[in-house]
């Protein structure tokens, strides 16, 4: 996967990244391509060789579990199908692309969900924020700048919930965490968003701290923060 360096997405990492009342939030918004480094390659060939391994031991035992296992309907469709491999794998590149520290190849599709509706994700998100962030960011404007960058109406939305063992923000005193991996498979594109709240023991250090945040408007101290226009959204699920 290649990182594509934006400048208006590092200042929307700049602005995710906040002290809340109770906890420490720490965003993050990357966008790759699903072009393959010589790392990937090796995942991808791991991948493909223990899915192959499955299949062979399917036809020679006949398991009715792990046929189930092979061609369910999988978060991202049939495992026997190339094509959804191919997704899971983009994912699980990302996430080590993401954090080079950790090593998510032995994840399973499994592990991930896909999401029924683009507009609940994006409530979710801006739920989160809003209540957290007390107006700090405008989520009109930061939903507006990735939908420049991935146009979100034509990906498929897929969430990821670890348990604190296997987050890699685990040993900073995790509280809770959601991940979004947004999928545009036209584009050859993967957003990967983020938000974690953290222990303010924890040791974590604001990375983007410098940076500057005029991509997003923050909402006014003494205003509402403003809800995600319901019409622009209703219509990406179309």
């Amino acid at each position: 996967m290649k990182f594509l360096e934006l400048a208006d997405l590092d200042a929307i990492n700049n602005a995710l990244s906040f002290d809340a009342d109770d906890c420490r939030i720490h965003g993050k918004c990357e966008i790759y391509t699903t072009k393959s480094t010589g790392s990937d390659k090796k995942l991808y060939k791991a991948i493909e060789t223990r899915c192959q391994e499955d299949m062979l031991a399917f036809s020679s035992s006949k398991s009715p579990e792990l046929a189930f296992s092979l061609t369910q309907q999988s978060p991202f469709g049939p495992l026997d199908q190339s094509s959804s491999r191919r997704t899971f794998m983009y994912i699980v590149a990302t996430l080590n692309a993401s954090h080079p520290d950790h090593d998510f190849s032995n994840l399973q599709p499994t592990d991930f969900y896909k999401e029924p509706s683009l507009s609940r994700v994006l409530d979710s998100v801006n739920a989160t924020i809003n209540g957290m962030g007390r107006g700090r960011i405008s989520v009109n404007k930061l939903w507006e700048t990735l939908d420049r960058h991935i146009n979100l109406s034509e990906c498929n939305v897929y969430s990821y919930t670890p348990d604190s063992d296997s987050d890699p923000y685990g040993d900073e005193a995790l509280i809770w965490s959601m991940s979004y991996f947004f999928f545009n498979k036209n584009m050859k594109r993967m957003l990967y968003f983020s938000l974690h709240g953290l222990g303010k023991e924890g040791t974590y250090r604001n990375q983007y701290a410098n940076e500057d945040e005029s991509v997003l408007t923050p909402v006014p101290e003494d205003g509402e923060p403003s809800d995600f226009d319901d019409d622009w959204v209703a219509n990406m699920d179309e």
